[in-house]
């Protein structure tokens, strides 16, 4: 063993015994924040957690902000433009003076806006907690705010300074936050990001999908169903035809899918509905894919159109593609040898999931993703995390932080 490998060893003994002192504390946390209602759509329940982590951040950081967002515009299941508000971010710094930084990312909202489903956790077997959000991402959270509190005790934390982002609509595809990540993704050389890992046994994710929201209106004429039907165009049919056209474009060899996940139209029996809309979720594993999903729409747009009738398309490609560059996977590789001095054993994989790195991974810097818990069925009332892992990946982290700042962080240019 080298030196540099004997002190990193030392202080991964040091960290695991300081952070297994915390368990209690993380789990406490752990039931606070999974107690808060926020899903991505609770304005007000976002706003108190928002104010929790901001409390609990606050004896290790130097500087803290709060970034209102401008309500998103979208169009709604009835073909009406609306603007949907979205929670502030919270942006908070670690020696702002200093030029060698990283971002540690995460977010506060769950895809979970029914009250129902933030209550409680439940223990259940094999030492796992069930709920709702405690996976993605109230562990990784705990996991960030603890490895941070664990590297700033060490003697090398002067060296590095870091910047933490938690933002509040993650799970609606960051569509407020983004821009300000845009802003300040240039000040870092590397981006570590806390969603949950792939795998229960702890992989990380390599290559993630693009993704595109986009909204489907077709509109037609009304008319009474009864008295006038021949003088109506009814919109439902009509966009099933576009419907079926677009589902059939899946691709297998590409792997791009158009998953078509919300549908509405019509009031009552008696009325020929002149408007229809459909919501469709597109997944890209390249990012040339993005031109040949925009022309396939384009092309069926053309050939569906029909006398009476109109079909509008609405939306984009938000995520890009995340597609692991050279200082990605030095970094990857480094955190594979310092998890070896901690006895774990992980790869990482590809997954169709989209995160905030896709997003920093497209500034060119290094980018590690899902070091947050082990856990699973994430996005589902079944959703649980595996409670060793809370300790478990918040010292792989903190001895992360170690590593770059003695100088690691340089290395994954080399």
């Amino acid at each position: 063993m080298t030196t540099e490998s004997s002190l990193l060893y030392r202080w991964s003994q040091k960290l695991n015994q300081m952070l297994n002192e915390h368990k209690k504390t993380m789990l406490k946390q752990l039931h606070m924040l999974c107690s808060i209602p926020s899903g991505s759509h609770q304005i007000e329940g976002l706003a108190q957690i928002h104010e929790v982590l901001k409390h609990l951040f606050l004896p290790i950081v130097d500087e803290i902000e709060t970034h209102a967002l401008a309500p998103v515009p979208s169009i709604n299941l009835a073909g009406q433009e609306t603007h949907t508000p979205v929670g502030a971010l919270l942006y908070l710094r670690k020696r702002p003076h200093l030029k060698r930084r990283i971002l540690l990312s995460g977010h506060m909202d769950t895809v979970f806006n029914d009250q129902s489903h933030s209550i409680k956790l439940i223990k259940t077997r094999n030492h796992r907690l069930k709920g709702p959000g405690v996976a993605d991402m109230r562990g990784g959270l705990l996991v960030m705010l603890h490895a941070l509190q664990s590297f700033e005790k060490t003697p090398f934390a002067k060296t590095l300074g870091w910047d933490v982002v938690i933002t509040a609509d993650e799970e609606l595809g960051s569509p407020g936050s983004h821009v300000f990540l845009e802003t300040i993704r240039t000040r870092y050389q590397a981006a570590l990001v806390y969603e949950p890992a792939v795998t229960s046994e702890g992989n990380f994710a390599k290559n993630r999908k693009g993704s595109g929201k986009f909204t489907l209106i077709a509109t037609g004429k009304s008319a009474h169903a009864g008295r006038a039907f021949n003088k109506g165009r009814n919109a439902i049919p009509y966009l099933a035809e576009a419907l079926v056209a677009i589902h059939a474009l899946n691709d297998n060899d590409r792997k791009i899918t158009f998953n078509i996940g919300e549908i509405a139209g019509g009031e009552a029996l008696n009325i020929v509905p002149d408007i229809a809309v459909a919501k469709i979720d597109v997944r890209i594993c390249l990012p040339e894919d993005e031109i040949w999903v925009n022309n396939a729409f384009n092309t069926l747009m053309k050939q569906l159109k029909r006398e009476g009738y109109h079909l509008k398309l609405h939306g984009e490609f938000s995520r890009p593609v995340k597609r692991v560059n050279p200082e990605s996977k030095a970094l990857f590789k480094r955190l594979q040898q310092l998890g070896a001095m901690q006895g774990l054993n992980f790869d990482w994989e590809d997954t169709g999931g989209c995160s905030d790195g896709n997003n920093l991974m497209h500034s060119g810097i290094a980018v590690l993703d899902t070091l947050g818990v082990r856990g699973g069925n994430i996005h589902s009332p079944e959703e649980f995390l595996i409670i060793d892992s809370l300790v478990e990946r918040a010292c792989l982290n903190a001895l992360l932080l170690v590593d770059l700042a003695r100088g690691g962080l340089e290395k994954l240019k080399q």
